[in-house]
């Protein structure tokens, strides 16, 4: 499976997918690694991962980035913390074969956007020697012109240069 990038518009199934995807790696013995904005959604969650054996889905792995604020009351990215974190993982459990971002555009700027790219960049270099895949997912916006596409993919240009599947 190439890296792929799941942009639609909310409540669409883009999560539901991923799960369904790091279900599948699961049962097969891999290592899945979940990074989002927000807790997943328990119900959702349990109706496509509640049968898997518990030495399965001890395998599945859940991390969690977002705005926070240091003493100054200045904006710090997480993101790239995060990613830096899984780099460092999943290079030492190379049972790994899945890492899903779920929402990578999650309260995001111009700013946010250039560094995130760069940290899914060194996550994609990353894979490529530690053998695993990537999912990642977004939120596609509005196209305000009369273009025949009524959404457009976020940061579809970047997702291709690193090689990513848009869809």
């Amino acid at each position: 499976m190439p890296n792929i990038h799941i942009s639609g518009y909310p409540a669409c199934g883009k999560t539901s997918i991923c799960l369904a995807e790091a279900k599948n790696n699961l049962l097969n013995g891999a290592r899945v690694f979940w990074l989002s904005c927000e807790n997943i959604d328990f119900e959702r969650f349990t109706q496509i991962m509640g049968d898997i054996p518990i030495s399965n889905a001890s395998k599945f792995h859940s991390l969690e980035f977002g705005a926070k604020r240091n003493n100054n009351n200045n904006k710090l990215e997480s993101f790239d913390l995060a990613i830096q974190q899984l780099i460092r993982m999943c290079s030492n459990l190379p049972s790994t074969k899945l890492v899903i971002i779920d929402g990578w555009d999650h309260i995001m700027d111009k700013t946010s956007k250039k560094l995130r790219i760069d940290s899914i960049s060194d996550l994609v270099d990353s894979s490529k020697v530690n053998d695993f895949e990537i999912m990642v997912t977004s939120l596609s916006y509005h196209d305000a012109s009369n273009n025949s596409e009524k959404y457009k993919i976020r940061a579809k240009a970047e997702f291709e240069n690193l090689k990513f599947e848009n869809c």
